[in-house]
């Protein structure tokens, strides 16, 4: 059985805790608010629980979508690099270059 501390450093069983909650014929009304207080527990830690996840799910989305949007912008960055070199000499990818090149100036 589970050790419960009430109102001090002593734990003790849940049948104990039970015993000193109900001393009196009185306390058995206190059962009736006590348990809907556990219900009210258990069902806010049920959504919490369920918030959670949700919130882990999204984050493990997110994430994936980063990693994935990374690895498009690198391809990107990479194709441009290779357009960015054709481009920055037309001489090396041009062989007729230089003949364009004289007619253009005296044209």
């Amino acid at each position: 059985m589970a050790a419960v501390t009430v109102n001090s450093n002593t734990p003790m069983s849940a049948a104990q805790a039970v015993g000193e909650f109900l001393q009196s014929q009185g306390d058995l009304i206190k059962v009736a608010g006590f348990r809907k207080k556990l219900e009210e527990k258990a069902s806010i830690d049920t959504r919490l629980k369920s918030g959670v996840k949700d919130q882990l799910d999204a984050t493990r989305e997110g994430l994936r979508k980063l990693f994935s949007t990374r690895t498009h912008i690198q391809s990107i960055k990479d194709e441009m690099q290779v357009v960015d070199s054709l481009c920055s000499d037309p001489k090396n990818s041009i062989s007729t270059f230089d003949q364009i090149s004289r007619v253009s100036i005296y044209g």
